[in-house]
Parts: structure tokens; C-alpha cells; sequence
């Protein structure tokens, strides 16, 4: 616990420069539970034991042109940087020194979906990193923790909150998260961190900041719907975890040789409103090292490269960035890199880049089962 507000205190004091700009600061303190994993928390933490551990974030947002469609279509959403501490190492384990605290840095947007009076309520969504410092995996010394093996690794959060404005300036409230981190596949062992999380939260606002916030007086086009469609490619880095598996039992410790992973996808969406739109996607999934995975899984099993699945595919945009969720089933799958999977999810985040014919960037976050991100990739694409 020393550690972690030692590190609030830094991390408050490193943002200071920032808060005079920042038109909203928020603290948030709670209480995560650990989902918990058959596979490896009985020898981690005992036989269906679920830590509750403390959890702090520290937020600094900005609103947008109230002016804007985007805004009025979203109800003034804020948007911003913020950290969260997972004190991991507050969890007793029965084997080995444990876990160490993760360190999350994300972006976030917080939308409200009802405003009544001082009352909002509405949802939070992050996508960042986090960084672990201490009780990494060691083969050795520490063979229990598979759950993160790097000192690197992304950060995803999506939850509901209910705010109330005390004064003019100060609000507080109450949030329900889910936080999730791992490597996406890039270094094993990796199964992954999930965590539900319920906090307190206390908010205030820089009257200075807001004071000075621009406010658009441009005309804006009117809405229009109608049907858009995207072209997308992405490209990631995965480990191949057969190897990995095999090189521990046979030589005790693993060994993680890397390969590219690649994506393809078109989709058809229908924007009825000026933030939503929902569609159908077609998904490709390229795995180039399938034949290297049934070399070492002792399957005996031949792999194909080509995976093919369909997605209902929902666009949330708020100016030029935009995030999409997908969730999909595969028509066909036998890359190796798991069994017995059928639907898989997306989380896409874009900027998309008008003056460019629409073209845009960003990452992807690919799962199985709502919990196991199975690969990072970075994006490109086109809309029409």
C-alpha cells in the first residue's frame, strides 16, 4: 500500500503542469475483484480464492464544442488521459511471491447516456498500457505467475458510472468496471488479468480551464444518413505458444519466437445517427506460422492459415476518431492457436484522416470468450 500512494503522489505531482489545461480532474478509489481462472489461480492464489485488491485511477478530461453535433449528439462526453492502479500486490499467494501492482497509462472517453439535472448517468471505455515492475515470471523463482510475463502490456476498461453534482464545481459518484491486461500473445506465459472493479469517485472542475475552452462558432453540415462502408488491413505480432510450451518441458524454460499475424475485413454499416452506425463485417485472419505450431503441439494435426468469420460490427464516432466493437463467429477456423473456439471479438480504435479520402489508423484488440485477447495489430484503412 506504501507503494501505491507513494506512486499517487508522484504521478499527481507529474501531471500538474497538465491540470491548469485539464478542464475536469477526477480521483476514482475502489475495491477489484480478480475473475477467477481454474487453470492457474488454485496454484497462484488457492483452490477458488478471487483477491479483492484496492484500485486508484487518476483522470484529467476535456470537453468538447458544445455546439458540435458530436457533443449535442452525445451528450457532452469528456475525453482525457488518465492512470489506474491495480494493487496486485496486496493479494496473498500461496506459491511463490505472487503478483506485483500493474501500472495502467489509457485514454478514455466517459459518455453520458441520460443528463437529468445534476444527475448523469452513462459508460466509460479506455484503451492504453500498463506496466508491471516487480514479481514478473521467472521460470525459476516465480513459475506460478503466468498471468503477465512482460513489464509491458495493453490495458482495456469499459464500465458504467452514476455521477452527481455536489456544487458548481464538484461531483461525486459511483462506477462499475471491467479492466482487463495482457501481452496479446506477444511473449508467453500469458493468460491474462481480468478484474471487476467498483469505485468512489470524486470530480472537480477547473473553472480557469474551462473558462478558456474554444468554443466553435462554425457552421456545422446537417446529419445525413445513410449507408457507409470500410476497407481495413492490420497486421500484428504473436508468439507461438506450441513452442513455447514444449521448449519449458523439455529444457525448463520456454522459449518465445515471434511471427507476424495479419487481418483483413470489409464491412457494410448503416449511420442512422450522427454518433452510431451498425453493420455486418466479413473478417479474414491470416496465420502464416500455423505449420510451425503443429510442429511443436504434438497434435499431429495439419493447420490451415486462413480463418474466415462473419461480425455484427457497431461504429460509435465522436469527430474524427471512432470506435467499433465486433462481435463474430467463425465460418471456418483451424490456425492451431486454439481449440474449440467459435465466436471472437474486436475492439478497434481510429482516427480517421478527412483530408486523406477518408483513409484511417489505429489498433486492434482481438479476444475469445469476453476475456482472452489473443493479438494486438495496428491498422490501416479507407472509408466510402
Amino acid at each position: 500500500m506504501k507503494k501505491i500512494t507513494y506512486l499517487c503522489a508522484v504521478t499527481a505531482a507529474l501531471l500538474a503542469s497538465v491540470q491548469l489545461s485539464a478542464q475536469n480532474i477526477s480521483f476514482r478509489g475502489g475495491a477489484s475483484r480478480l475473475l477467477y481462472d481454474g487453470r492457474y489461480f488454485p496454484e497462484l492464489y488457492g483452490e477458488g480464492v478471487s483477491p479483492i485488491v484496492p484500485s486508484f485511477d487518476l483522470k484529467l478530461g476535456w470537453t468538447g464544442d458544445p455546439g458540435s453535433p458530436w457533443d449535442r449528439a452525445c451528450k457532452g462526453p469528456e475525453y482525457g488521459i488518465a492512470m489506474h492502479i491495480l494493487g496486485l500486490a496486496d493479494a496473498e499467494a500461496v506459491n511463490g511471491p505472487g503478483m506485483g501492482n500493474v501500472y495502467s497509462l489509457y485514454g478514455f472517453i466517459d459518455r453520458p447516456l441520460v443528463r437529468a439535472g445534476g444527475f448523469s448517468f452513462g459508460y466509460s471505455a479506455g484503451l492504453g498500457f500498463g506496466l508491471c515492475f516487480s514479481k514478473l515470471y521467472d521460470p525459476v523463482s516465480n513459475p506460478w505467475n503466468i498471468i503477465i510475463s512482460t513489464p509491458v502490456n495493453g490495458h482495456f476498461s469499459l464500465g458504467l458510472f452514476a455521477d452527481y453534482a455536489i456544487t458548481s464545481r464538484y461531483e461525486a459518484g459511483l462506477g462499475f468496471y471491467f479492466n482487463h491486461n495482457s501481452n496479446g500473445a506477444i511473449t508467453f506465459p500469458n493468460k491474462g488479468l481480468n478484474a471487476f472493479e467498483l469505485a468512489l469517485t470524486l470530480g472537480m472542475k477547473n473553472e480557469r480551464a474551462d473558462s478558456k475552452a474554444k468554443r466553435s462558432v462554425k457552421e456545422y453540415e446537417p446529419f445525413r444518413s445513410g449507408f457507409i462502408f470500410n476497407v481495413q488491413a492490420s497486421t500484428g505480432v504473436m508468439s507461438n505458444e506450441a513452442r513455447f510450451d514444449r521448449t519449458l518441458e523439455e529444457a525448463g524454460r520456454g522459449e518465445n519466437v515471434r511471427y507476424f499475424k495479419y487481418s483483413f475485413d470489409v464491412s457494410a454499416l448503416y449511420r442512422y445517427s450522427q454518433a452510431h452506425a451498425t453493420g455486418l463485417a466479413l473478417d479474414l485472419f491470416l496465420t502464416p506460422f500455423c505449420s510451425q505450431i503443429a510442429a511443436y503441439d504434438g497434435r499431429g494435426e495439419t493447420y490451415q492459415p486462413v480463418s474466415v468469420g462473419l461480425s455484427i460490427i457497431h461504429e460509435m464516432s465522436y469527430h474524427n476518431f471512432s470506435t467499433t466493437l465486433n462481435l463474430g463467429r467463425y465460418l471456418y477456423d483451424n490456425d492451431g492457436l486454439a481449440r474449440n473456439k467459435k465466436l471472437y471479438q474486436m475492439v478497434t480504435v481510429k482516427y480517421h484522416f478527412p483530408a486523406l479520402a477518408d483513409s484511417y489508423v489505429g489498433f486492434v484488440l482481438k479476444a475469445h470468450k469476453f476475456k482472452a485477447a489473443e493479438s494486438f495489430q495496428f491498422c490501416i484503412g479507407k472509408r466510402f
